[in-house]
């Protein structure tokens, strides 16, 4: 951040010439124009206002998003082509910001075991999504995702959506900082049933990593274990693309966060 006598500094020590021609080209004097003011104040004046302009363009272009989360009953409305879906949320994850982001990929750089993801490759290089190997519930008797990790953007949700978590109830939320990531902590309990049986399914681990001035979202989560979840969270690498995404680039301004298979 600029200080006010830095900004001074800078203005005193700005030539008359400089000061016109930069004028001009910002469009704030046309060419050739007399100038009677007083040379330090004319200067101080106009090199503070281009000096506001380009600060104002750095913060549109940098942006900045804010997220807030809360316990959600709201019926949600989708239309995905020509199809409507509505749904209840359990949980909603609400953001504010630019209507657009740079796009990212991630790199997987630990894992809890040389064969963990399916298929291998995905893991390899640049990715946008990676799953797990299924693991095995001897509790339950059933195979269940182990893990899943994926990117969305926050841009996707301004403006009245919302990324959600349905069909689970998480417990106490903690918030960390890893660098400029913020990293939201928890474990939630499936509210849906396993079989016809209606046994319950065990509850599951969830690491979100958002970035606030990037405005990307990162999803790793799944019946592993929380120690499983955070250490790949914290060995993933994330590289821009060079390309933007946009909020018209999304069908719906709704996506969910809960742990899916494929």
């Amino acid at each position: 951040m600029l200080d006010s006598d830095f900004l001074l500094d800078a203005m005193n020590g700005v030539h008359e010439k400089q000061v016109i021609i930069a004028g001009e080209m910002l469009g704030y004097i046309e060419k050739k124009e007399t100038v009677r003011l007083h040379r330090k104040l004319w200067s101080t004046l106009l090199v503070a206002a281009i000096i506001l302009s380009l600060l104002t363009g750095a913060a549109y272009a940098i942006g900045i998003f804010q997220m807030r989360h809360h316990v959600s009953q709201e019926t949600y409305i989708a239309t995905f082509g020509e199809m409507e879906v509505e749904w209840t949320g359990e949980y909603a994850f609400e953001f504010e910001g630019p209507e657009e982001c740079p796009e990212v990929r991630f790199r997987i750089t630990w894992s809890p075991s040389d064969d963990y993801w399916y298929p291998a490759s995905w893991a390899v290089g640049q990715t946008k999504l990676v799953e797990g190997r299924e693991i095995y519930n001897e509790e339950f008797g059933v195979y269940m995702p182990s893990c899943i990790v994926d990117i969305m953007y926050a841009p996707q949700f301004v403006d009245g959506g919302a990324m959600i978590l349905l069909g689970f109830q998480p417990g106490e939320i903690t918030k960390e900082t890893w660098g400029e990531v913020e990293v939201y902590q928890f474990e939630a309990k499936a509210t849906h049933a396993i079989d016809r049986d209606q046994t319950e399914f065990p509850t599951g681990n969830f690491v979100i990593l958002f970035h606030p001035e990037e405005g990307w979202i990162i999803g790793v989560r799944g019946y592993d274990s929380m120690e499983n979840m955070l250490g790949i969270a914290r060995g993933l690498i994330v590289e821009p693309t060079s390309r933007t995404v946009h909020k018209k680039d999304f069908e719906s301004k709704y996506d969910f966060c809960d742990i899916y298979v494929g």
